[in-house]
Order: C-alpha cells, then sequence, then structure tokens
C-alpha cells in the first residue's frame, strides 16, 4: 500500500514536471509562432496624431515599422491647422536570446515627416486669408523599453530620445523660439509611448 502510494506521488510529481516544461517550451514558441504584430499608440492623438505600427519579430528582435497621420485644429483664435504625414523606422535588440513575455531592448530609429501648417494672415477679418508653410522634419535616436506579449495580446512601453532638424519649405531656417515639442523644433529632443497591440 505505502509502495502504491509513494508510486502514485512520484508519478504525479514527474507528470507535472513534464507538463510544467512543455508548457513553459509551448508558451516560448508560441510567441515566435505569432510574429507579426500591430499596434496602436493611442498618446499621439493629444497631439492630433494617428499611428500605427508593424512589428516583425526575431530571434534576436524585431523590425518597426510606424506610419503615421496628422490632422490638427489648434483653436478658432489662432486659426491654425496642421496636417502631414510621417514614417518611423527602428529595430528592437533584444537584451535576451529570443523573444518571452517580457523584453527589455535598445535599438536605433530614424524618422522623416512633412507637415503642412496654414495660419491665418489677419485674425480679426472677416475674409480669412491664410499663410501655408511645409516643413520637413528628419530625425535620428535611441529608444529603450519594454515589449510585452501575452499570447495574441502586446504591449510596449517606450523612452528614448536623438537628434531632430527641420527645413521650412525645403530651406534651413531660425528655430531660436521653438520649443521640443514644436513641428519647427531643431535639436535634441525627449520621446515616449505606449502601444497596444494584437500578435498574429
Amino acid at each position: 500500500m505505502k509502495v502504491k502510494i509513494l508510486l502514485t506521488v512520484v508519478a504525479s510529481l514527474l507528470v507535472g514536471f513534464l507538463f510544467a516544461q512543455t508548457d513553459n517550451a509551448e508558451k516560448k514558441v508560441g510567441v515566435l509562432n505569432h510574429p507579426n504584430h500591430i499596434l496602436f499608440s493611442p498618446l499621439y492623438f493629444f497631439n492630433g496624431t494617428f499611428m500605427l505600427t508593424y512589428e516583425r519579430l526575431f530571434p534576436s528582435g524585431s523590425l518597426r515599422i510606424s506610419p503615421s497621420v496628422k490632422l490638427q485644429h489648434i483653436d478658432d483664435y489662432r486659426f491654425t491647422q496642421k496636417e502631414g504625414l510621417g514614417i518611423d523606422l527602428g529595430y528592437k535588440f533584444f537584451l535576451t536570446k529570443r523573444p518571452f513575455r517580457v523584453n527589455f531592448y535598445l535599438g536605433p530609429y530614424a524618422l522623416y515627416k512633412s507637415v503642412k501648417v496654414k495660419k491665418a494672415v489677419d485674425k480679426h477679418s472677416s475674409i480669412k486669408t491664410y499663410n501655408t508653410d511645409i516643413y520637413d522634419v528628419v530625425g535620428l535616436g535611441v529608444d529603450t523599453g519594454v515589449k510585452f506579449i501575452f499570447g495574441r495580446f502586446t504591449m510596449d512601453v517606450m523612452a528614448g530620445g536623438g537628434i531632430r532638424y527641420a527645413y521650412l519649405n525645403g530651406r534651413s531656417f531660425d528655430s531660436s523660439y521653438a520649443l521640443w515639442y514644436d513641428v519647427d523644433y531643431k535639436g535634441i529632443v525627449p520621446r515616449i509611448n505606449l502601444s497596444l497591440g494584437a500578435a498574429f
């Protein structure tokens, strides 16, 4: 009787151990079974930008492509509108050998965006005339963050920064009074982002 109980306990422990190992292996493999990720960045809504990200996972990291559309009406007093398109490219080097549920990463990024800024020449006139400027913005930098993968759900928390340069109507210009979040800013910029998405 004692031998049966002992064998049952040993068999239960062995089955439990094998199940845990198999489950853990399936979870690790499952991450790469769904290497395509689509993510949405809700924080960009605060400055009138809609951004989606496509990300492709590899054993050592992931390639990221983030197109964006900007449509922003500042206010009725200044009569300013901004609209444009952008593209943000980056590669994430995972600090682990392969993607797991929690992945710390570090990697470079490059961006380009073209933004059309439309301003009223005379804000007090009943008949509005507008002046339109086009800003071309380029940037390079480094991102660091954490990527979470839970089955088909994925989330990314990122902080980084780099150098940004802007051209006004195809020419260089003075941007001494611009702030780091303005479209006409040139210099070192920080950036943060939160992205939510799905894997397939």
